[in-house]
């Protein structure tokens, strides 16, 4: 495939010596870890579903080839020339051993954090240089938690090149690894792109990691991520402004966990509070504007988003998938009155729940929904005897990615020669209402405007139909959507009308899918 890169993990924060040593002695920091699951099965015998790792399924996947014991030293460190001639330079992998130097073994200081980014950068060039200096050499980043910030730190930060990566500040090193590396994709698991905050009541805690530093746990605030991350002192730190040799923002990825229940960490899951995946809020865990989908996984542990399928099958999509498509809710206006409801009742807002599922695969890709604080929340305001969306921008349900086409072989089909790759959204928008600035009202509690799994289908190139849908509980058949004039960079773009019990109450309200060439 034209977008197989070498691929190399940056594994998340080890606060404590202890954490450094467990971490120096996992010789895939973490990347190698699985884990298993059990669900409901026929009778009383649960079924029982194994991950083997993200390192075992590059490898069984996608045929990659670990750098250890072939192209790498007994440090890590990559080897110069040792893949031309071996293997393809484009399906190696690689781990940033970083915390390496502060185990008990070399006792090094812990340094400042962009002299992370600077290790990063000379790895980068090391595994360039272990690959024979291809012409085109990129790669592509995994990241989980801190890691994702180094990342970004080197991606962002054209400062941080002067003031730490410059050759004269680096007297010894080979000015051949201070060359910036160009990289492909960056795809994060559970990064704190806002920083980590504890919940309102614990405010003073906060103020005191910030001014005091601790256990350089003062990184994950807002006032030091601006600094290293190269932006302005009015920015949000989750705002993205890559360099030249950075991927555009279309090319990150952020997945966000959900379960801070199973986080193993118990102090930490009490102060940052359930809208977490037990360290990380759901909303400092993304991007801004760019692709992330939510899972029910923890932030590290057995039942960690790392070491999940569905954190990996998100991740081998947006690495390797040859078709992305985004799915959006275009508003019009909506009815105020659910059939029995008092008229002191005034619609306030609208919650939408997703899920997206690809068929062959257990569970979901992305979960959004009320119970996880995690449902997209739409404001309205009054516009006569209907409500019209306050915000500005239509939202933005999910972006995935397909193994699609005949040039694509692989993807998770279901039917031998099936010409289509196929997803479902399971889409649920709830009214919410206020009575007399209370939301005790006449409304019964899941009362819904849509409940819904919507089957969408895109064709390969000798389907009959380029893309067809069918809403399952009111349609019998599959349909052609209306099509729209896509705008630059989208293959094609289609408009879904809701099913027609919705339209009584969401008036010119659609689904709009895009279907763009990924690489």
């Amino acid at each position: 495939m034209s977008n197989t890169c070498p691929v190399v993990y940056v594994r998340g924060y080890a606060m404590t010596s202890k954490a450094v040593e467990e971490t120096f002695n996992l010789p895939y920091y973490g990347f190698n870890l699985g884990s298993t699951q059990y669900r409901q099965g026929g009778g009383h015998d649960p079924e029982m579903h194994i991950f083997e790792s993200p390192v075992i399924r590059l490898m069984k996947d996608h045929d990659y080839v670990d750098a250890f014991g072939q192209f790498a030293d007994t440090r890590g460190e990559p080897i110069p020339d040792s893949v031309p001639g071996k293997t393809d330079w484009r399906r190696t992998l690689w781990i940033f051993r970083y915390y390496d130097p502060e185990s008990s073994l070399f006792n090094e200081e812990r340094p400042v954090f962009p002299q992370y980014a600077v290790r990063l950068l000379m790895f980068l060039n090391k595994v360039r240089v272990a690959c024979g200096d291809p012409e085109g050499f990129r790669v592509n980043l995994v990241a989980h938690s801190m890691g994702g910030l180094i990342c970004r730190c080197y991606l962002q930060n054209a400062k941080f090149l002067e003031d730490y990566a410059a050759p004269d500040k680096n007297p010894g090193i080979d000015p051949e690894l201070l060359k910036t590396v160009t990289v492909n994709k960056l795809f994060t698991f559970g990064t704190p792109h806002r920083g980590i905050r504890f919940r309102n009541a614990l405010g003073p805690v906060n103020w005191v990691r910030e001014m005091t530093g601790g256990l350089r746990e003062d990184q994950f605030t807002p006032r030091y991520m601006r600094g290293y991350l190269g932006l302005g002192s009015n920015d949000d730190p989750n705002v993205y402004r890559p360099q030249p040799y950075a991927p555009a923002l279309n090319h990150t990825f952020s997945l966000v966990g959900t379960n801070a229940a199973d986080y193993v960490v118990g102090g930490s899951r009490l102060a940052v509070g359930a809208k977490s995946d037990g360290l990380v809020l759901t909303e400092n865990a993304y991007i801004h504007a760019g692709p992330r989908a939510y899972i029910h996984r923890a932030h590290s542990g057995p039942l960690g988003v790392v070491n999940s399928e569905e954190g990996y099958q998100n991740l081998r999509r947006f690495l390797f998938g040859n078709a992305a498509f985004q799915a959006r809710l275009r508003f019009g206006r909506v009815s105020g009155r659910l059939p029995g409801t008092d008229r002191r009742d005034v619609l306030r807002y609208l919650t939408v729940e997703v899920g997206i599922s690809i068929r062959g695969l257990a569970g979901y890709l992305d979960m959004r929904n009320e119970r996880e604080f995690t449902a997209e929340q739409i404001s309205l305001s009054e516009a006569g005897d209907t409500f019209v969306p306050s915000g500005g921008k239509d939202p933005v349900l999910y972006t995935g990615y397909l193994f699609a086409y005949r040039e694509c072989r692989r993807d998770h089909r279901a039917a031998s020669g099936d010409e289509y790759s196929r997803w479902v959204v399971d889409l649920v928008i709830k009214p919410h209402y206020e009575r007399e600035r209370l939301f005790t009202t006449s409304r019964f509690e899941g009362d819904h405007f849509l409940d819904d799994r919507l089957e969408l289908a895109l064709g390969d190139e000798k389907a009959e139909k380029p893309f067809v849908y069918r809403w399952q509980n009111h349609d019998t058949i599959t349909r052609e959507p209306d099509t729209e004039d896509p705008p630059p960079g989208v293959r094609a773009r289609y408009v879904i009308d809701l099913p027609r019990p919705a339209l009584r109450y969401l008036e010119d309200v659609q689904l709009v899918v895009d279907v763009m060439d990924w690489d």
